[in-house]
């Protein structure tokens, strides 16, 4: 698929630090992001996630929470925050700043909210050659907390046993957010040390969007005077496939069970299968017409829900199901006849028109989102030749097939199984 691209104008702050600028009057905000990124590694993992929650508290020009909220609210209104992802071999720390367009204020609270980022990234809250340890110390514990109820959530939790089990690198099995081993390993100063070398390393993307001119917003964050870097661009992680599947059971104190299955796949993100993939998801457990919600949810009432997703970046296509654990080897069984079916094309042509209409309706609802716009901008700079317009991903997801999505899925292949057995409702 030949694709001609219109990329909004890049402009270099430094070496591997780029400005991308979407003029947009539609919105009556304007909305930054400021993302580091650098290649994952359990060594700085924690480290970025404590960052993170750094950021979004306080600094040494804003130290306490009140005075932190205080000055948002003098600009109107704004929002700070702060995010972690993880995207194939990447880590994404990122500081997300909403404001109300100046030009309806007749203030300047664009060069307010750039000077406010500025802070937080040039001037954390440091006492003694690290940050402070009452602020670090609160906002590691705060993290450690979070993570242990995340664990105690039971689908996020068997979500990570089915990454430990499908990952061959361990670095890969571990969540964006880090774990809570990791989080207490930290200290004060080994996370103040880390972050003087991520300002340093990390290649960077700001993104404004909404009504702007370019020369302010070129101007205000030329200020930032960024040291050149190397631009860290690799992404896509793969990994052999294994020829015996790998299965983890275990007995938990719940109602519910929860049967998770991995499958490989090879459709890279923007590659030309790409939509025939999203297709297939789609038709298979991504909508309320798909084959997992109807067939094993609703006809043979064997799963509470029914589900199915992928990565495009490193590889991996997911099913999850919650069942009674009595119910596990019909529940599998017949889950694996969904994929079958998909693989021979067992579906009717009003199935994949429905499942078109929905992909492109949703499609159509994130052009309507900020937010959603500047992720698009930011995934169209990183990959330029596999972004396609909104006239380009209309005609091509009308045009996918039947047989495209077939050839996708007699792609997958089962890799790992984990299947967490409640005990609760199980009968004697």
């Amino acid at each position: 698929m030949k694709r001609k691209e219109k990329v909004n104008p890049i402009m270099k702050l430094a070496e591997g630090v780029n400005l991308h600028l979407i003029k947009d009057k539609k919105f009556k905000t304007i909305r930054l992001l400021v993302r580091f990124r650098e290649p994952l590694s359990s060594h700085t993992l924690a480290k970025r996630v404590i960052i993170s929650n750094l950021w979004e508290t306080s600094n040494a020009t804003y130290p306490s929470n009140k005075a932190f909220s205080r000055r948002l609210s003098e600009m109107y209104g704004a929002t700070f925050s702060t995010s972690v992802e993880k995207k194939g071999r990447q880590h994404f720390l990122s500081i997300h700043m909403n404001i109300v367009n100046p030009k309806f204020l007749q203030r300047e609270t664009l060069k307010d909210a750039i000077e406010f980022i500025h802070q937080a990234i040039f001037n954390p809250y440091v006492t003694d050659g690290a940050f402070d340890v009452e602020v670090f110390e609160r906002e590691q514990s705060n993290l450690i907390h979070y993570l242990e109820a995340m664990n105690e959530d039971k689908p996020y939790y068997a979500g990570r046993q089915l990454s430990q089990l499908y990952f061959e690198d361990k670095t890969q099995a571990l969540a964006g957010v880090s774990s809570v081993e990791l989080l207490q390993a930290e200290t004060p100063q080994s996370v103040y040390d880390y972050y003087q070398e991520m300002l340093k390393t990390n290649a960077i993307d700001v993104i404004v969007s909404g009504d702007v001119e370019e020369q302010e917003v070129s101007a205000l964050f030329q200020e930032f005077d960024f040291e050149n870097r190397e631009n860290k661009a690799e992404i896509f992680y793969s990994q052999p496939e294994v020829s015996k599947v790998k299965e983890k059971t275990e007995n938990k104190e719940v109602a519910q069970s929860i049967l998770q299955l991995a499958f490989s796949h090879s459709v890279p993100y923007g590659s030309d299968n790409y939509l025939a993939l999203q297709l297939m998801n789609g038709l298979l457990g991504g909508f309320a017409h798909s084959k997992l919600f109807v067939n094993v949810r609703e006809k043979a009432s064997l799963a509470y829900s029914a589900s199915s997703s992928f990565d495009s970046f490193t590889g991996v296509f997911v099913i999850a199901i919650g069942i009674d654990a009595k119910n596990y080897d019909e529940a599998l069984s017949l889950t694996m006849e969904q994929v079958k079916a998909m693989q021979e094309g067992d579906f009717t042509q009003q199935e994949l028109e429905d499942t078109k209409l929905m992909l492109k309706s949703g499609y159509l609802m994130s052009k309507d989102s900020q937010a959603n716009l500047v992720e698009q901008a930011f995934i169209k700079s990183m990959l330029p030749e596999a972004f396609l317009e909104e006239q380009e991903f209309l005609s091509a997801v009308e045009n996918t097939t039947k047989e495209d999505i077939v050839k996708v899925a007699q792609g997958l292949i089962l890799q790992a199984r984990y299947f967490m057995r409640g005990q609760l409702n199980e009968e004697e």
